[in-house]
C-alpha cells in the first residue's frame, strides 16, 4: 500500500490507483470528497513547480509534497477501514 508523490506529475497513477480501490468497496461521498481535495492540493503543487522549475529550488516544495502524502495516507486508511467494514 502506501501510495506516495514526490511531484504533481506522480498524482496520475496513484489517483487511479486510489480510484480503483474506492470502486471496490461501492460510492462513497465523503472518500470521494477527500480524494477531489488531494487532486486540488496537487494541482496547486503544480502550479508552484512551474514557478520552482526556473531556480531548480524544489526543495522550498518539501511541505506541500508532505501535506499531500499524509492526505494520501489517511484516504488509503480510510478506504482500508471501508472494506473491512464491508
Amino acid at each position: 500500500m502506501s501510495m506516495k508523490i514526490e511531484r504533481a506529475t506522480d498524482w496520475h497513477s496513484v489517483h487511479t490507483e486510489l480510484r480503483s480501490q474506492m470502486q471496490k468497496i461501492g460510492y462513497n461521498p465523503d472518500l470521494q470528497r477527500l480524494l477531489n481535495n488531494i487532486t486540488n492540493l496537487v494541482t496547486e503543487l503544480s502550479k508552484l513547480e512551474v514557478t520552482f522549475r526556473r531556480t531548480q529550488k524544489y526543495s522550498m516544495l518539501d511541505d506541500k509534497v508532505s501535506e499531500i502524502n499524509k492526505s494520501i495516507d489517511r484516504l488509503e486508511k480510510l478506504i482500508l477501514m471501508a472494506k473491512l467494514m464491508n
